[in-house]
Formats: structure tokens, sequence, C-alpha cells
């Protein structure tokens, strides 16, 4: 079951989106559910693991690696309560080379600080 695309409401918050995601995430990994587990991803998608399903710290890059390394590890792992923390920084839009990032498509997963927010000037 692929999850329907959803625009960015105004009224709803970055953390719900992540929250969301993240339970779809969950659910996807729990019912061993490869299609929806494969629409949350972007092609060129990176999987960091940081002692989270293995006792390893990795990267794999690519969908089908990252696919293939979460499949591997999840059934034996039983990864479950994926959420953002309220007392860390929220999730945020950033623009980085012209592309504003924040869901999936042109808005993507990825929360990462532009150049310009490091270098103390707002985005």
């Amino acid at each position: 079951m692929k999850p329907e695309p959803r625009l960015l409401a105004e009224t709803e918050s970055l953390a719900t989106i992540a929250n969301r995601w993240l339970a779809t995430f969950e659910k996807a990994l729990a019912g061993r559910d490869d299609a929806l587990l494969k629409a949350l991803f972007h092609p060129d998608s990176h999987w960091r693991d940081v002692l989270a399903l293995t006792w390893h710290i990795r990267t794999v890059n690519g969908l089908e690696a990252v696919l293939k390394e979460l499949k591997a590890h999840a059934g034996r792992a039983h990864p479950t309560g994926f959420r953002t923390d309220p007392r860390r920084t929220a999730p945020r839009r950033v623009t980085r080379a012209g592309t504003t990032r924040c869901g999936r498509g042109p808005c993507s997963r990825r929360s990462m600080k532009s150049r310009d927010s490091r270098n103390g000037s707002a985005d």
C-alpha cells in the first residue's frame, strides 16, 4: 500500500509530518511490507545505522541498498517507538542549492541545516 502523497498543510507542523512518516516506517518494518517501505524512500536515499539495527556504525546509499539493509536487520531487532523528541529542535524547512526540503518530493524528508544557517544567517 503506497502512502498518499500529502501536501504540506499550513496547519500541520513539520514535527507532525515527521512523526507520521516515522509511524508509517514502523508499520512497514513490523509488517514486512516491502511496497510501503519502498514508498517511504527516495531513489537517492541514504541510511545511517548508528547502532540502531546492528552493532555497527555504517552508511548505505541508494534505495535498493537501504531496503536490503533494513529488511536484513529489522526482523531481528524489532525496532519500535519511532518519534521525534519534543525537547529537540523541530524539523524545519531548508533551502539548499535552490531546492526546498521538508517532506517527500520537492520537500524531502531531510532536515539539514543550510550553509547559510551554519554561517549564522537565516534561510
